[in-house]
């Protein structure tokens, strides 16, 4: 059975999260424009447009159930492709603001419109390479990076992002035996402790037998 906005308000409810109402509009309305977009620019693969709620939100806003985002924080998203996880957890985190970054310019000029249409004044969205972006060093708490590269690569590029008395924290999305790839990021100097989690959600073994994680990386 495809999973639901009903069944994702349940699984917030479980967890002790309560939308308000502006939420409750914000994220079915993403969904349709997320899936609307879909048709002309390839945002998320066709054949997860009916899980959508399962394989994307669910999954973008895994850390909320755990507890391990803070509340009011600078976040980026690297190549956050359509939106993903940037949109649903800014949605989520209204006291937070967020960098979407992605190379590719016609998926955030499409993920741009999304966030005029949401009105999400706490969101922007910036077409480029990270390595170029240096008006973003410094800048931020929290990277965020889902389904993007090795974990070496994301603390590389993660590493200047930090400012200097911020979170320094980097949530990586996973899948698989990532035991080597946490090796190689543990090389990167400033990497001071590193942990998985797993993605468990009741009523949804989907994230079991995809051995879907989420990797935390905390920066001295």
């Amino acid at each position: 059975m495809s999973a639901t906005f009903a069944t994702l308000q349940q699984h917030l409810h479980t967890a002790g999260i309560e939308l308000d109402s502006a939420q409750s509009d914000a994220l079915p309305r993403y969904v349709d424009l997320l899936l609307e977009w879909n048709r002309s620019i390839n945002l998320i693969s066709r054949k997860d447009e009916e899980q959508v709620w399962l394989h994307h939100i669910l999954h973008s806003l895994a850390p909320l159930f755990m507890r391990r985002l803070p509340v009011v924080a600078t976040y980026i998203d690297l190549g956050s492709g359509g939106g993903l996880p940037g949109i649903p957890l800014a949605i989520m985190l209204p006291e937070s603001s967020f960098v979407l970054v992605d190379s590719i310019g016609k998926k955030m000029r499409a993920v741009e419109a999304i966030v005029t249409a949401l009105g999400m004044g706490n969101v922007r969205c910036v077409a480029g390479r990270i390595e170029e972006q240096t008006r973003l060093r410094q800048s931020v708490d929290v990277v965020l990076a889902r389904g993007v590269t090795r974990m070496l690569a994301l603390s590389r590029w993660s590493w200047p992002l930090f400012r200097r008395d911020g979170q320094r924290l980097l949530m990586a999305w996973k899948g698989g035996d990532i035991a080597a790839e946490l090796a190689e990021a543990r090389q990167h100097a400033g990497v001071q402790h590193t942990e998985v989690l797993d993605i468990v959600l009741e009523g949804e073994p989907w994230f079991n037998n995809e051995e879907k994680k989420l990797i935390e990386v905390r920066f001295t």
